[in-house]
């Protein structure tokens, strides 16, 4: 639908003192008050009128220079205009456009990296600590970004910034030289955290076992053999148990670069900091005066302790600086927990301080927490919910559904009665699940805290991911009865779609067939939209409308056994929608059965 918001945008500038842009036209609520809006508030106190009179007179302007194109109508509504798309135009122009290609089309995608680089970090797990259902938020969103930002056009870089420094590793050490003989052959990232929750419980007792763990770090830092190879073991293990959880969420990243990646760079960018007047001392350590982008005070950044050692906020520094002098980057994206907010508006000033005008192009996407019966987990503690956890909570909710929904001879519909065999179950129970947990952290607002219940979550009829997978399963099983009924979709060439697509106009007149192409027309918007507020929710939240819109067509326009030109209409329908909601999924994360 992009052509026509421009085409509303031209028409509203040849009458208006100045030009509007496609990007400010807004979609209503209520596909019955029009396609687009464009709002008039700001127009009207230029005009001196209320809003809904500058409306009123901005469609008489239109109407008497007679600017708007034959494609579209318009309306004064409220405070807003309304433009209208022809249903037979927005068939004609989406239909061609989706079903261009092979598989799932590349619809709304830009060629090539045409919009600048975009450097995004996210997920970022701390070693030698489970991945948490919290440090899935981060990983979710991110990965969705990277996928959506690759998508439309951006040369995009994604990090994975690995909580592999710090002193906990000294910890870790102090940890192994006194309980290390009671570790398994092969130990875990479990068997790490019960180290780590032992020592903790030790020190209430023996406090100086915290000085020991400090020295031990600060050995780290010094390149000591001893704790070094410990700290490659703690990673070692952890990247195992980490790489096996990305392959199952298909989440990819372009470089995984931890914290000890910039070691070398901290002893020279503290002595420039220093010489340069940036560092201070205060109580033995050296902190960084800094404000906020207004210009208001913040609490001074450590960049130094008392004792030499370095905290996160060096390294994110000297990390913000290497990636600007690696890639030149147009912008700079952090998806990670809102406990640290303070974290970066204290490194984004200290780079402020430094002169690095490109500080501006740094934000921080905070994301919340997971809370189960209102507890907030802790590592340290020893009380702890993984995303494995939940992966499995989640299963045996969804093994529940399918066996309460179906007999396991039909499993949902598979293969039209022929019977799956465990090993399909236990794919489609996968992927099931990786849909309910996914789409759940995606379709929230990623700031706002989380609640989770297993039975809204693997909801097979709310507004969930399996509700969304099942609704392309059904699209793909009228295709096969299409297909077995001797009118398959056929692969059409680029000229014999185009007359297909012609034919389908002219049989294509309900109210949900038109409404149906045109929500699937909004795709671009809506991706647009995902990046431009660093929010998964709004692609998924369309995806919710797409399929709303679908079942209303399934339900009211039955697409086999009517007359051929109307039922291959329908297919190519059925496709567009298929196409444009696998695409949805695949962007959110979301894996496709063929069968549920």
């Amino acid at each position: 639908m992009e052509r026509f918001a421009r085409q509303a945008a031209d028409a509203l500038s040849q009458v208006l003192p100045q030009p509007v842009q496609a990007g400010q036209m807004e979609i209503p609520p209520d596909t019955k008050l029009g396609d687009f809006a464009f709002p008039c508030f700001r127009l009207a106190k230029e005009m001196k009128k209320s809003p809904n009179d500058a409306a009123k007179e901005i469609v008489k302007l239109l109407t008497d220079k007679g600017s708007v194109p034959k494609t579209l109508t318009v309306a004064a509504v409220g405070p807003y205009v309304n433009f209208t798309v022809s249903g037979a135009e927005a068939a004609h122009a989406l239909l061609n456009d989706i079903l261009k290609g092979e598989g799932n089309g590349e619809y709304g995608r830009f060629e090539g990296p045409s919009r600048g680089t975009w450097v995004i970090e996210f997920s970022s797990p701390n070693v030698a600590k489970p991945f948490m259902i919290y440090h899935f938020r981060p990983t979710g969103l991110g990965a969705c970004l990277d996928r959506v930002g690759r998508y439309r056009g951006y040369r995009m870089v994604s990090i994975n910034h690995l909580g592999d420094w710090g002193t906990q590793f000294g910890k870790l050490y102090v940890a192994m030289k006194l309980y290390g003989n009671e570790l398994p052959p092969n130990p875990g990232i479990r068997d790490l955290v019960e180290l780590y929750v032992k020592l903790h419980a030790a020190i209430e007792t023996k406090p100086e076992l915290e000085d020991e763990a400090r020295a031990a770090f600060k050995r780290l830092e010094e390149k000591d053999p001893e704790v070094t190879a410990v700290w490659k073991k703690c990673i070692e293990i952890s990247m195992k148990e980490f790489n096996a959880l990305y392959e199952k969420l298909d989440v990819k990243f372009d470089h995984v670069w931890g914290e000890s990646f910039y070691e070398d760079q901290l002893r020279p960018l503290l002595a420039k900091l220093k010489a340069e007047g940036i560092l201070v001392q205060s109580e033995g350590a050296w902190v960084a005066n800094v404000t906020d982008e207004k210009g208001r005070e913040l609490t001074p950044c450590i960049l130094e302790k008392s004792d030499g050692s370095t905290i996160y906020a060096t390294r994110d520094v000297a990390a913000a600086l290497y990636r600007y002098e690696k890639y030149h980057f147009d912008r700079m994206t952090y998806v990670v927990g809102g406990e640290q907010r303070l974290h970066f508006q204290q490194v984004f000033g200290v780079l402020r301080k430094m002169g690095m005008e490109w500080a501006s192009r740094l934000e921080h996407v905070p994301t919340g927490l997971y809370r189960f019966k209102d507890a907030k987990m802790s590592t340290r503690k020893g009380n702890f919910v993984t995303l494995e956890d939940v992966w499995t909570l989640v299963k045996d909710r969804v093994r529940t559904l399918m066996k309460e929904r179906v007999s396991l001879s039909t499993a949902a519909g598979g293969r039209d009665g022929e019977a799956l065999s465990p090993a399909e179950l236990a794919d489609i129970e996968e992927k099931v699940a990786i849909a309910a947990i996914v789409f759940h952290d995606l379709a929230a607002d990623p700031g706002r805290e989380v609640e989770f219940d297993v039975e809204r979550v693997a909801d097979f009829e709310g507004e969930t991911g399996p509700y969304l997978q099942y609704a392309h399963t059904r699209c793909l099983s009228i295709l096969r009865k299409a297909a077995e009924a001797g009118t398959p979709l056929p692969a059409y060439s680029s000229a014999s779609l185009s007359a297909a697509v012609d034919r389908a106009v002219g049989q294509l007149k309900k109210d949900e067939e038109i409404r149906l192409v045109k929500i699937l027309g909004q795709f671009p918007h809506h991706l647009e939209r995902t990046l431009e507020h660093r929010k998964a929710s709004q692609l998924a939240n369309y995806l919710i409308d797409l399929v709303k819109a679908y079942g209303e067509f399934y339900r009211e326009c039955h697409v086999l056994g009517q007359a051929k030109e109307l039922t291959e209409a329908r297919l190519l329908l059925v496709e567009s929608a298929r196409r444009i909601l696998a695409q949805g999924l695949h962007l959110l994360g979301i894996p496709l059965p063929d069968r549920m």
